[in-house]
């Protein structure tokens, strides 16, 4: 996943920065040349790398400036770091025209791999468009519980047609047609992911796939959509405001199910779905509509679990804010700047609230039919009228998705046979293990799930009574 200063709110930034390039097609007669534009986008790169944050600001048009203010880049540009490394220098600089659209990709070299920064330019030669793309860091680790003798992997697709995405199968060698293995699909958090869910050196989704695999539980993983066609959504302001979650996340995750389903080696009714903060949030809506869709449609999308990892239960907007306050006062001491990030996320957390949105409006990084559809789900509502085994897991050291979340779940969902919960008391958002307060340096540290987090939720697969 992309840099994040909060799950939730960096990355949909960073995709709504994306979408505010759409204008910027080439004029007929470009008032810089490539080779001006090029140094443009490195002295941006580099007035960040040196703290210079109105100075690279005052390269934004008027949409960047709205969107984005010079302490919000300061944020941005931190949270890379603390992935990434320390800053080292420009590598290289390569300039692109991408659909009628004027495109200079940064190369960053950091302490910890490499990082590609896309600038898009509108006419004017203003920075319209940003983008911050995934570490190039070292190869792949695995943990000490995968045992990769156990296991296959083939490429699959999810999907089909417009939205149809590239993903992993995860296949244990001891399954076949005549011994079927149970399956998981693996359902991201927010922002664009790819098939690992990536953060900073960690790969979440890959711990999780080969730690099943060791145990003979099969698992898809693919790329989101807002990953795989980040290009295409840029280019189409229409198909951008009117994202909600059903297109970003749902509508893919059920796709996944059904793809399941037709695999020779998995057994069909033993198939569950694993959704990690913001796809665990929207975990018991894949449940509602893949055990609906069963009932009244061919083919069969029916599940037989769901794990939840890290679950909002509250709104989301109250999240953020509490995110954002968390990580203004780890030094003890909150500045006059972060005081200003802190009222104007609330501010925008109002506007939102209170449905006074414009159509093709950005606020928190999103449009108006994404927050809408958001305001408007009640995860904790549709989880109490699920009947299949339920499995919450929550670490305590977890500042993204509180214990508050998980006191809410607890009580909402107490007395129901269906619901196990298990919480982890070192574990941060990535259910990685850790001392102290979690800060978002930890995902800069190359780590893996938990041990016990994996066999857990494979002991409780293996537990769900075959239909």
């Amino acid at each position: 996943m992309c840099l994040r200063f909060s799950l939730f709110l960096t990355q949909a930034v960073i995709l709504a920065l994306l979408f505010t390039g759409c204008s910027a097609k080439v004029p007929s007669e470009p008032l810089k040349t490539q080779e001006e534009l090029e140094e443009i986008a490195k002295d941006f790169v580099i007035s960040m790398s040196q703290g210079k944050w109105e100075d690279a600001c005052s390269l934004f048009d008027k949409k960047m400036e709205k969107a984005i203010s010079a302490s919000e880049l300061k944020k941005l540009w931190t949270d890379l770091l603390s992935q990434a490394g320390q800053w080292q220098e420009v590598r290289d600089v390569e300039f692109a025209e991408e659909s009628g659209y004027r495109v200079v990709y940064v190369t960053g070299l950091f302490h910890k791999g490499s990082v590609d920064i896309k600038v898009v330019f509108d006419n004017e030669a203003k920075i319209a468009g940003l983008w911050f793309g995934n570490l190039a860091a070292t190869e792949y680790s695995p943990p000490p519980y995968v045992q990769e003798d156990l296991f296959v992997e083939k490429e699959i697709v999810v999907g089909e047609g417009k939205w149809a995405l590239p993903g992993t199968l995860t296949l244990p060698k001891s399954a076949s047609r005549d011994d079927k293995v149970a399956a998981v699909v693996l359902v991201h958090g927010s922002g664009p992911n790819d098939r690992d869910e990536t953060v900073g050196a960690n790969k979440p989704f890959k711990d999780l796939a080969w730690g099943l695999a060791s145990q003979g539980i099969a698992v898809l993983r693919y790329e989101k959509r807002t990953k795989e066609y980040q290009k295409e959504l840029s280019q189409d302001p229409k198909e951008a405001a009117n994202l909600t979650v059903k297109e970003e996340t749902i509508e893919d995750a059920v796709s996944a199910v059904t793809l399941l389903k037709t695999v020779e080696e998995i057994d069909p009714h033993r198939i569950v779905v694993v959704g990690h903060s913001l796809g665990a949030m929207l975990g018991p809506k894949i449940a509602q509509i893949c055990c609906e869709s069963s009932d009244s449609h061919e083919p069969d999308t029916s599940i037989s679990g769901l794990v939840m990892m890290a679950a909002p239960s509250r709104n989301l907007l109250d999240v953020i804010i509490d995110q954002t306050e968390y990580l203004a006062n780890l030094d003890g001491n909150v500045d006059s700047d972060e005081m200003a990030e802190i009222k104007k996320i609330k501010e925008a957390a109002e506007k939102i609230k209170s449905g006074n949105l414009e159509e093709g409006e950005i606020v928190l990084g999103a449009y108006k039919a994404y927050w809408d559809d958001l305001l408007g789900y009640d995860q904790v509502k549709v989880a109490q009228e699920l009947d299949i085994p339920i499995l919450i897991l929550q670490g305590e050291r977890d500042y993204q998705v509180t214990m508050a979340d998980l006191d809410i779940w607890k009580a909402a969902l107490e007395g129901k046979p269906n619901v196990s919960i298990k919480v982890y008391p070192d574990l941060n958002h990535l259910f990685m293990s850790g001392e102290g307060k979690s800060t978002p340096n930890e995902y800069s540290e190359p780590s893996h799930v938990s041990e016990e987090v994996v066999n857990d939720i494979g002991e409780w697969i293996k537990s769900i009574p075959v239909s």
